[in-house]
């Protein structure tokens, strides 16, 4: 019988220590990367109620009327004027009580022409009374919180800003960020309780009528 005088040849204990290593640190870079590029969306997001707040003071310090409400648009060449479903525009508030919904194109409440009107005045970039759409995916309202919480939620006629279908974990994260993590209290609040629901639900959208998540500008 003949025996091999070679060596069995094989991986030694600090060779494989240091693949573990390289991926251990390519799995942190990974999971880093996911982590910055959930807080930029974060930001983005919240910064789009900064940016229409912005929008809304200028055109409201240029025409001396909110957006959405301004019954002299027509007049000024910015589209059609506030109100258009009819119930009294110029009242100082922007939306009637149909007005928490997503805007599309052509659409004729307040809080959709608040839309095309900051646009047509050049405040605000896109396309006709189309709502934004914020870095989750999901459509952004502006017009009177009140019709997008319920008014047990938010019993005021304040103008906000609205994002829709942000999950749990989301609306927690920019809720923890920018307020005091509570869905029900502070200047961020949400048709459910996302704050007791990320425990168990935390990919899963906002619960409450239109899944929105708002703060007052």
């Amino acid at each position: 019988m003949r025996y091999s005088n070679k060596r069995q040849t094989g991986f030694t204990l600090v060779e494989i220590a240091i693949v573990l290593v390289i991926i251990g640190l390519l799995l942190g870079g990974v999971l880093k990367g996911q982590e910055l590029i959930f807080n930029s969306r974060l930001k983005a997001t919240f910064n789009i109620s900064r940016e229409l707040s912005a929008a809304v003071n200028g055109y409201q310090d240029r025409y001396r009327i909110l957006p959405g409400d301004d019954d002299a648009a027509n007049s000024r060449g910015i589209g059609t004027p506030g109100n258009a479903t009819g119930a009294g525009p110029a009242n100082g508030v922007i939306g009637n009580s149909d007005d928490a919904i997503p805007c599309v194109a052509n659409a004729t409440t307040e809080s959709c022409l608040v839309f095309s009107q900051l646009r047509a005045a050049g405040f605000i970039t896109g396309t006709g009374t189309e709502a934004p759409r914020h870095a989750f995916g999901g459509p952004v309202g502006l017009g009177r919180i009140d019709l997008y919480l319920g008014t047990a939620i938010w019993n005021t006629q304040n103008t906000g800003v609205c994002w829709q279908n942000l999950t749990n974990k989301i609306a927690v994260a920019i809720d923890l960020a920018f307020d005091d993590g509570k869905s029900g209290t502070g200047s961020i609040r949400g048709t459910g309780p996302y704050d007791t629901d990320v425990a168990t639900k935390p990919d899963v959208i906002v619960s409450g009528a239109g899944n929105w998540v708002c703060t007052q500008i």
